[in-house]
């Protein structure tokens, strides 16, 4: 299905110089130090929540000394760390937006010191405890129950925690009675990170988030790789990923294991257009379904990635059935030593559960009062409806990228109707933005991004909980109104952008006919879709 034609837009992410009267002006570079600026402030903000050790934005759990997470046990108020979050999303939103203005006007960081910032970044959230969520001990727990030879797709942490066992005593009370509900490869990662810890949860924990920033470092440096010929996608890959301060808190501080499924997901697409060069031949094409069969036994909403490269390489038969079969020789043999009851937690995931934090724009956003059935219809059919719309109308991509846009659609439209509004979903998003124009797409998954984040804060304890009074309030404005309505606002903006085609700046139009004067030696076409 065809977009819109954007070539305008294409080239100026696509050069691999910039002109003399491209160069950044005295306002790019502005922005651009307001950028490092906010990001660093929200990066330093999250990390020293975290440092500040167990409070309404970081679960309780005892010290491995000498080894990390550290933390000085400083009970800080949840008034001081839930504004200070709060702000740290706001600040990231802003550096982010700012550091891509600022880029899409001429500005040109050298890119080994963005990876540089995320390394450091990385490194001092791998240190503290997990900063505003608590989905960590989860993992821990189902962990310590493949460690101790049993089966946590049949066995519930309440059922561990009574035992006495260390570990178990971590499981939040939400989870009480709920098995695992991740992928047969999520649970080897919780197993090992178990069996390291030996019994300790500091250790056990620390361990989960070393894979986690493995994980987050191995997509910085495919995405880097991918780009590595144009210097400006390059640089646009290092905002939207490697220094992006919502996935920072999403993947690192969060501890969310959906940054480990998006970095195999990343590898397997990148495996397919190595240098820039779209090649789906059958040898790469089972590299890649091994690759995404991994992902999908993390987190089975990665399977929308397969179904965009699917789309890709439809028109090469040999391709897509070795993609299949690479898939399969992971999924098949995972899913049959995790036994029956790990693909009915499958089921599970897909119907959700509401809680009192699920921000969905229709239960939540326009008041109405439906079942958690009637829910999940709705959010499929909403799905489904803006992925065809999408499919149609998203803007045109890069013929070396032929998955991003069918992918990009997919996802977002999952991402926007499902009835559970989670940041570190965009996870999956962000990388394949990088292979896309940069365009008006990008403010939507901001927005999405920063709203979301909000709606989840402080984490541990939640505004039915909170103390004083007014902080109860503000948290539930945040969670049960004002999220909400800006996701509704955001989703009609996304269907507006399709409806109307203006996925690029009026600067942009009229800089147009200029910048398409000397398109750069090899740079591949635009895709009609």
């Amino acid at each position: 299905m065809a977009g819109p034609p954007l070539q305008r837009v294409l080239l100026p992410a696509d050069r691999t110089s910039v002109p003399a009267e491209q160069r950044p002006d005295r306002a790019a570079r502005r922005l651009a130090h307001a950028a490092i600026v906010a990001t660093a402030v929200s990066v330093a903000t999250v990390v020293a929540v975290g440092a500040l050790g167990p409070s309404a934005a970081v679960p309780a759990f005892g010290a491995a000394s000498p080894w990390p997470p550290w933390f000085a046990p400083a009970d800080p108020p949840a008034v001081l760390v839930s504004v200070a979050l709060w702000a740290a999303v706001l600040l990231g939103g802003a550096g982010l937006g700012m550091g891509l203005l600022a880029a899409r006007h001429g500005w040109q960081p050298r890119p080994g010191r963005l990876v540089a910032g995320s390394l450091i970044a990385v490194v001092a959230l791998l240190v503290v405890p997990p900063v505003g969520s608590t989905d960590m001990m989860d993992y821990a727990v189902y962990g310590r129950i493949a460690a101790l030879g049993g089966s946590p797709y049949r066995m519930t942490p309440l059922e561990l925690r009574a035992t006495g066992d260390p570990v178990g005593a971590l499981a939040p009370t939400p989870w009480d009675n709920r098995p695992s509900v991740y992928g047969p490869l999520a649970t080897a990662t919780e197993w090992a990170a178990a069996s390291l810890g030996a019994g300790s949860a500091g250790r056990t924990v620390f361990w989960l988030k070393v894979w986690n920033a493995l994980a987050y470092l191995a997509t910085t440096l495919a995405l880097d790789r991918l780009t590595r010929s144009d210097r400006a996608r390059r640089i646009r890959a290092h905002l939207l990923w490697s220094v992006n301060p919502l996935m920072l808190l999403a993947v690192l501080a969060g501890g969310h294991i959906d940054g480990l499924s998006a970095a195999l997901a990343v590898l397997a697409v990148a495996s397919l257009s190595p240098r820039g060069r779209w090649c789906p031949s059958p040898r790469r094409a089972v590299l890649a379904g091994l690759l995404l069969g991994a992902a999908v036994a993390v987190k089975a909403p990665l399977l929308l990635v397969g179904a965009g490269l699917a789309w890709a390489m439809r028109r090469s038969p040999r391709a897509l059935a070795a993609l299949v079969a690479g898939m399969l020789a992971v999924l098949v043999p995972g899913y049959l030593v995790a036994g029956w009851a790990a693909v009915s937690a499958l089921a599970g995931r897909a119907a959700g559960s509401s809680s009192v934090y699920d921000p969905w724009l229709l239960t939540r956003g326009l008041g109405l009062h439906l079942s958690t059935g009637s829910i999940d219809i709705l959010g499929a059919c909403g799905s489904l409806t803006l992925a065809v719309i999408m499919l149609w109308r998203l803007p045109a991509g890069l013929a070396s990228y032929p998955f991003a846009r069918p992918t990009l659609a997919l996802l977002l439209g999952w991402l926007i109707a499902t009835p559970q509004q989670r940041p570190w979903y965009d996870a999956a998003v962000f990388p394949l933005l990088v292979v896309m124009p940069a365009t008006r797409l990008d403010w939507v998954a901001v927005a999405r991004a920063v709203t979301a984040a909000l709606a989840q804060l402080p984490g541990v304890t939640y505004y039915p909980s909170l103390v004083p009074g007014w902080l109860s309030a503000s948290a539930r404005a945040i969670s049960v109104t004002a999220v909400p309505v800006a996701l509704v606002g955001i989703a009609l903006a996304l269907c507006w952008l399709c409806a109307s085609g203006r996925w690029e700046s009026r600067q942009a139009a009229r800089d147009g006919p200029r910048l398409l004067a000397a398109p750069p030696a090899g740079m591949p076409p635009a895709s009609p879709g």
